[in-house]
């Protein structure tokens, strides 16, 4: 969303032959009690755990588990989101940015649908851990300062649009919100030169233009 300036959900019969549930597929791996023997606080844990030789293999398997995984969250919350159901498909993202923690795409889509639900706080973490993976992220960047204009931050906004604007330049949007922050910051002159910098790059930018016109 471009800013703008403001204007000044009993049988008888026998009884039959219980069938057993079927085994669960083997991993490979230990298998986990279903019945708790000792108790936690004792000497002895109630899972000792045989060292397996193999580490740099299971962690591989398991870091492969968690990439589809994250894929499998990942569609649950495209197709909740094409429904508009932004409140379903968040714990989708979260998974998937948990999953794959490394994954810049999955933490700025955990922010955007926390954005659009309300939670500032937790898309805030979660582009500042885009950012964190990726610094050059102008989209992360971007977004962040989104964030933070809305909670009236004014200064710490228009800093993120210009980390974004010195990654990508070329972007209309960027230096329109960069102006409008510099004019709540009584910077007209600053505000009036990223205005006249978007309709540059894009003639048919209406809310730059509109700024431009409303600045005096």
């Amino acid at each position: 969303m471009t800013q703008t300036i403001p204007n000044p959900a009993p049988t008888p019969s026998a009884i039959p032959t219980a069938t057993p549930p079927a085994s669960p597929t083997k991993s490979g791996f230990q298998g986990i009690p279903t019945r708790i023997s000792d108790l936690r606080d004792g000497p002895v844990p109630p899972l000792v755990v045989e060292p397996d030789q193999n580490k740099e293999l299971i962690c591989q398997s398991l870091g492969e588990l968690g990439v589809k995984l994250a894929e499998i969250h990942r569609t649950a919350g495209e197709a909740y989101l094409s429904q508009g159901a932004y409140e379903s498909a968040l714990p989708h993202i979260e998974a998937s940015a948990t999953f794959a923690p490394d994954e810049n795409e999955y933490q700025l889509q955990a922010g955007f649908i926390r954005y659009l639900v309300g939670n500032d706080a937790g898309a805030i973490e979660s582009f500042n851990k885009a950012l964190t993976i990726d610094p050059n992220n102008a989209e992360g960047w971007f977004n962040l300062g989104m964030v933070l204009f809305g909670q009236e931050n004014f200064a710490e906004a228009e800093n993120c649009f210009g980390r974004s604007l010195a990654i990508e330049a070329g972007d209309a949007q960027t230096w329109n919100n960069r102006g409008v922050c510099l004019w709540q910051m009584q910077k007209p002159a600053e505000a009036r030169a990223c205005f006249e910098q978007a309709i540059a790059i894009d003639p048919e930018d209406q809310d730059a233009a509109f700024n431009l016109q409303n600045l005096a």
